[in-house]
């Protein structure tokens, strides 16, 4: 692995990855006559250190034809006062010969007080067209180049295809190229052993699935909280938390610098409990229980 991982310092949009990462999607059920809407709510919590850093709400739907993601995160605790980071993220595609396919990414919200927002569109006609702002000019990062569009897709589609290859009863391994809007990335995935995991609503044995981010081009010039480094790697730990439901991300994690980053899973159906608030044994299982009985 070349030593750049090593080596650089953590821009900010890594910390915006790693909450955006957390919105591996709800597999469709292709291949019936009368394709039925399937929505899910999911809500996620990120420690820094241990520490509460930030947490993500995620409403899924997707009916094995299309699908829409809407992903909302900000910081908490010495993370919102270092950067108040807010953000929206919403992606509709459709599915095609088990391929996800965007045809609109959108994101909004504010960085360190200043507002920001992207808008993607996807047309086999006209190619992807795309607005920043701030443009690149504006936010101090090289622009990328029109011949390094061809055939990206949004960070959260890419995920998804992960998640509909591991539906499919493949590994997760597989390359994505990425543009966000600002930047060009590729995404690579791999399969490692499966790992024992603890957490609010699941404990057991998980598929992990490695992605690493390999950075291309329109990364910003400016570095953003010095002492995190570059993560190498971030794991995501996939289990069945309901036998109604597909599998979900129960865990996520990558080091950091200052320590480990780490996402967990805490409420299905929508959040229940102020972030950084974990139920109780007793409360869990309660939970578990009437989430199983709302999806049916």
């Amino acid at each position: 692995m070349p030593p750049i991982f090593q080596t650089k310092k953590i821009p900010i949009y890594l910390i915006a990855l790693f909450f955006s990462a957390v919105s591996f999607t709800l597999p469709g059920r292709a291949g019936s006559d009368v394709a039925r809407l399937q929505r899910l709510e999911l809500a996620y919590n990120i420690y820094l250190g241990g520490f509460l850093a930030g947490s993500v709400d995620v409403t899924i739907a997707s009916d094995g034809k299309r699908y829409r993601i809407n992903n909302v995160a900000r910081s908490h605790g010495v993370l919102d006062f270092l950067v108040n980071f807010r953000r929206q993220n919403d992606v509709m595609g459709q599915i095609i010969e088990h391929a996800a396919m965007p045809s609109e990414y959108a994101a909004s919200g504010v960085w360190a007080g200043e507002a920001r927002s992207v808008l993607v569109n996807y047309s086999d006609a006209k190619g992807l067209r795309f607005t920043a702002r701030p443009n690149a000019l504006e936010d101090e990062r090289e622009p990328v180049s029109p011949k390094l569009l061809s055939g990206t897709v949004d960070p959260f589609s890419a995920l998804y295809q992960a998640i509909l290859r591991y539906e499919e009863g493949k590994k997760c391994d597989g390359t994505s190229k990425v543009f966000d809007g600002r930047r060009r990335y590729d995404f690579l995935f791999a399969a490692v052993a499966s790992r024992p995991v603890a957490g609010p609503l699941f404990s057991g044995s998980a598929y992990v699935c490695r992605v690493r981010q390999i950075p291309i081009a329109g990364f910003a010039k400016r570095a953003w909280l010095p002492h995190l480094m570059r993560p190498e790697w971030t794991d995501i730990w996939v289990a069945k938390v309901q036998d109604d439901l597909p599998a979900l991300p129960v865990r996520l994690e990558a080091d950091a610098g200052l320590g480990s980053m780490v996402v967990k899973l805490m409420a299905i159906g929508g959040r229940k409990y102020p972030p950084g608030e974990e139920p109780s044994e007793q409360a869990r299982g309660e939970e578990v229980a009437s989430d199983a009985n709302s999806q049916r």
